[in-house]
């Protein structure tokens, strides 16, 4: 069984790596013709035409994110401040969430550091903060905590939106699912490469509502062992 899932994620791997150059050279000959004198007609064929080809870019590089999160090595670990990693995510993302107008930033000054592979904590807490942005609301807000508290070091993720209910919080995890209902646009994957990770990791993850009487907004605790931890900030 192991053995089959291991060639499962190899082929995985290696379809995404093939795919790359074929979509990358259809995405530069489409940027080519989007200089050309076209009609409106065929400029919005272009628009949907780019709109896809970018869509099958980000499915592949979520599929070979998922393999890598998925591989036993868990590469070269060094010394990582959480905080740090938390600010350059926000970098990142911050153009996605100015553009639905939300409320992004850091809670509090605890930090921890924690020995692991970068790219690790850099892809978790990317792919958390990816999905809190596409299932808040326009105007909404969205919260990260890195706290230290009897013995536990957790980074924790809360924002303004519907929240997940109990019943599917399992199946999220899974590769593609989707809650009955959402029209979000995404590649379905973001949430298996946080549990890859974390799995790999051996850290625990817990979702639960930002207002637990009105089933409202989802929080998402990732909890790191202390095999993990390098020092503790106070």
């Amino acid at each position: 069984m192991t053995k089959s899932m291991a060639l499962q994620r190899r082929f995985l791997a290696d379809a995404a790596h093939e795919l790359r150059s074929p979509l990358t050279a259809l995405s530069l000959q489409a940027e080519r013709l989007a200089s050309s004198d076209l009609s409106n007609q065929a400029r919005q064929r272009l628009d949907a035409l780019q709109s896809g080809l970018h869509r099958s870019r980000q499915l592949l590089d979520q599929l070979l994110a998922l393999a890598r999160a998925q591989e036993s090595d868990k590469g070269k670990a060094s010394e990582i401040s959480v905080r740090h990693i938390a600010y350059q995510v926000i970098e990142d993302l911050m153009p996605l969430a100015q553009a639905k107008n939300i409320d992004l930033g850091m809670v509090g000054e605890q930090d921890i550091h924690l020995t692991v592979a970068e790219i690790d904590l850099k892809t978790l807490v990317k792919n958390l903060l990816d999905n809190a942005i596409r299932y808040t609301p326009c105007g909404g807000k969205i919260d990260l905590h890195v706290k230290n508290f009897i013995g536990k070091s957790i980074l924790q993720i809360e924002d303004s939106g519907p929240g997940i209910p109990e019943d599917e919080r399992e199946r999220i995890f899974d590769p593609f699912y989707r809650i009955l209902g959402n029209d979000e646009v995404g590649s379905g994957l973001g949430l298996s490469i946080v549990r890859a990770i974390a799995d790999r990791l051996d850290a625990v993850i817990t979702l639960g509502y930002v207002r637990e009487q009105e089933k409202l907004g989802l929080r998402v605790s990732v909890e790191f062992p202390t095999q993990c931890l390098a020092t503790l900030t106070p």
